[in-house]
């Protein structure tokens, strides 16, 4: 029997939360080093490494509480986009398209806060017998 706190839905969200602010990170990095001659704009793969997670337990006949280890396996991954350059001194850096990143990126974090908000807040009213 698990509780609340290790419930796949909660290690999801930490999961998540995990990602987006790895996402972040990056994405902010890209806008600092803008300036930067030939670097190369990275970004951030999350659903992938889940995706081949769960693929690979299901082919190994894994059994059902084994997806638990695959949400806490499962790490986001940074690549860098080396076909891309956006200027003449190979930086590949999109200044606007990655300011749009990152503020469809606090949109998600917002999300994923809200979610384990919703979930506390739950709980706390079990809690407190309401």
């Amino acid at each position: 029997m698990s509780d609340f706190f290790t419930s796949n839905s909660m290690i999801m969200l930490e999961r998540a939360a995990n990602f987006q602010w790895v996402k972040q990170r990056t994405i902010l990095n890209n806008i600092s080093n803008a300036e930067t001659p030939n670097y190369k704009t990275r970004y951030v793969t999350f659903e992938e490494a889940l995706r081949a997670g769960v693929r690979n337990a299901a082919q190994a006949g894994a059994p059902a509480g084994s997806m638990r280890s695959v949400l806490r396996t499962a790490i986001p991954v940074v690549h860098d986009a080396e076909d891309e350059s956006a200027r003449m001194d190979e930086n590949g850096v999109n200044v606007a398209e990655q300011s749009m990143e990152l503020v469809r990126n606090a949109y998600q974090i917002q999300h994923v806060y809200r979610a384990i908000n919703s979930d506390m807040s739950r709980l706390i009213m079990a809690i407190r017998g309401q």
